[in-house]
């Protein structure tokens, strides 16, 4: 009985429930609600912790100083919703993209694409020269992403669904990091957190497999891929200017 609980069955069951949400079985239910418990539970876990555990458990992360719950609610709810737009558009274009014709070409292509975009928010830090040939990059991406989730509507809403719905792995994360932090082990936060980002991702690309019918493989491919593009994506937006330290420091954290 408890195996049919959705949340339950999406981590347990992957396959099963991804085929179901690619078939319209599902609706948004489930997917907004678990995203918005995870975020208020990552929003919570920001607002009692130490600044110095997060510190010390992600590599030197900091959190904007003097904020509490409802700081970390405001930017994590809209922001957070916003990156998993843009990331599961990555996803569906560079699923399409790789599913098909030689894997070692393709992939060639999407990495190269998606590391020299990564150079390019690097290099624009700080570099007033950059900073047109930034803007330009910002705008292509935000564009590229439009184009990619409205050329397969169908699909895309399936991966999203998909993508939200994983947030049953980050409330699980979060009790784990919790209870690590309850008895003041760093290194047992550290492990939790990335443990459970590492299985999202796992997951992530069955998702894109199931919902493109693509080989596992390829669609483990694009899921690393879409996380690194958007993440330089977010990067480029900081060194811009366009998005605010104290919003890219939590978007960080709980995207």
């Amino acid at each position: 009985m408890l195996k049919n609980f959705f949340p339950i069955r999406i981590i347990l069951k992957p396959s099963e429930t991804f085929t179901g949400i690619a078939a319209g079985k599902t609706g948004w239910g489930w997917p907004l609600g678990l995203y918005a418990f995870s975020i208020i539970g990552s929003a919570f876990l920001l607002s009692v912790l130490p600044p110095q555990f997060i510190t010390e458990s992600l590599e030197g992360a900091t959190l904007p100083q003097g904020r509490g719950f409802w700081f970390y609610l405001g930017i994590s709810l809209p922001g957070g919703l916003l990156f998993s737009l843009f990331i599961c558009a990555l996803l569906s274009a560079l699923t399409t993209f790789l599913r098909t014709g030689r894997l070692s070409l393709r992939l060639s292509l999407a990495a190269l694409g998606t590391g020299v975009y990564g150079i390019l928010a690097v290099a624009t830090h700080g570099s007033a020269g950059l900073r047109p040939a930034g803007i330009v990059a910002a705008l292509a991406a935000a564009g590229f992403a439009f184009w990619a989730a409205f050329r397969d509507r169908k699909r895309y809403s399936a991966v999203l669904k998909a993508m939200l719905a994983l947030s049953a792995i980050s409330i699980t994360g979060d009790l784990a990091g919790g209870t690590a932090a309850l008895a003041g082990s760093v290194r047992g936060y550290t492990v939790s957190e990335y443990f459970f980002s590492l299985l999202s991702l796992i997951w992530l690309a069955k998702a894109a497999g199931t919902v493109y019918a693509a080989a596992r493989p390829r669609a483990a491919a694009a899921a690393a891929l879409a996380i690194l593009g958007s993440a330089a994506f977010l990067f480029l937006l900081f060194n811009l200017r366009l998005l605010p330290p104290e919003l890219f420091q939590v978007l960080l954290l709980v995207a």
